[in-house]
């Protein structure tokens, strides 16, 4: 009667998790420099596409196309990611710095955790990208405008008179 409330945990169920959670979270510092390799292989991998695509788009626009918004969508999130890679790749050398038993603990872990974390972040964004990249079509025929008919000018009622007299005098 008086266990009202019975929760039952193990020691090993808690230090599995523990342990996991911890492997989870020390793999960004662990993996970072591996990370940041990878990124910029992978980035130079999505550049190369997006400058397929933008070929494709130029070649579509001469020929009097117009690109399609998610192509256009796709053409700013890579240059966005670009200029966040970019920015990772400058403080990456301080990140190294600061790496220490091989690559496996840092000086700083909190650092070191929040750096590795964006570095991985980024990675799979650029993998999500360069998935999306993979357009059939780029651009699609523009409409045509529709036709506003402009009525004729109407005839001048009341000049008449002073035209031909104006034509006669031609």
């Amino acid at each position: 009667m008086g266990n009202i409330l019975g929760i039952q945990l193990t020691c090993d169920a808690l230090s599995t998790g523990f342990i996991n959670c911890t492997r989870r979270k020390a793999a960004y510092v662990s993996r970072l420099e591996h990370n940041l390799i990878a990124i910029q292989t992978e980035l130079q991998k999505l550049i190369e596409a997006k400058n397929d695509v933008m070929t494709r788009v130029a070649n579509a626009e001469q020929q009097q196309l117009r690109r399609l918004n998610k192509v256009q969508g796709w053409l700013s999130r890579v240059e966005a990611v670009e200029a966040e890679v970019g920015e990772l790749t400058r403080d990456s050398s301080q990140e190294i710095e600061k790496l220490c038993l091989g690559g496996y603990c840092s000086k700083n872990c909190k650092s070191s955790y929040k750096f590795g974390k964006k570095v991985s972040k980024k990675l799979q964004l650029v993998a999500t990208l360069m998935d999306e990249g993979a357009f059939e079509v780029v651009a699609e025929k523009v409409p045509q405008p529709a036709v506003d008919e402009k009525p004729l000018q109407p005839t001048i009622v009341g000049l008449e008179s002073t035209l031909i007299k104006f034509g006669d005098v031609l």
